[in-house]
């Protein structure tokens, strides 16, 4: 599964909220991001982030171990930074879907209902998929990896010519020095 949560963070006598101590849940997708919550009980009226690349909920204490115990993955804030950074710069690569993550990982996007095939992929992209996703059923997901840093668009084609094109950029894992992103 493709979720995430950071590590817990006491905000204590810094927020007036009920729960003090939590962390972030992000996804891949939002469609993955809601499924999950609403396993969790949470409201999609909680979420968070208004611009696509910055979705996510923050999540009490008490539920972080049953979202790890749905599968989602602890990482660090490293991960997350690079993460939304290239959730965000996917957007830009005018697509019908953008999915962005940290380059040497791979992540999951779900595609709308249909037969897929591959039509085109932008070299050092690999392209695979997943038979059943454990929060959303047997709808077809693809699971895009990169080694290094890698960005562009692939297309997928379902019967009835129908094609979706799908946005993806692999963020560099490190930062120059100077601090200038790569």
């Amino acid at each position: 599964m493709a979720c995430y949560v950071d590590r817990l963070i006491d905000y204590t006598g810094r927020v007036p909220y009920r729960h003090k101590v939590w962390c972030h849940l992000v996804a891949d997708s939002d469609q993955e991001l809601l499924a999950c919550a609403a396993e969790l009980g949470l409201s999609e009226a909680w979420l968070q982030g208004s611009r696509s690349w910055d979705t996510h909920f923050d999540l009490p204490a008490p539920l972080r171990p049953a979202a790890m115990q749905l599968g989602a993955v602890e990482v660090d804030f490293r991960f997350m930074g690079r993460r939304t950074r290239a959730r965000r710069s996917a957007l830009k690569l005018d697509a019908d879907l953008a999915a962005g993550a940290p380059a040497g990982t791979a992540m999951e996007v779900p595609l709308p209902p249909g037969d897929w095939g591959v039509t085109s992929v932008p070299p050092g992209l690999e392209v695979g998929w997943r038979a059943e996703h454990p929060l959303l059923g047997d709808g077809p997901v693809v699971v895009v990896g990169a080694a290094d840093e890698r960005h562009g668009v692939i297309t997928f084609a379902a019967s009835g010519g129908v094609e979706t094109r799908v946005g993806v950029v692999f963020a560099a894992t490190t930062r120059p020095p100077g601090g200038a992103s790569r």
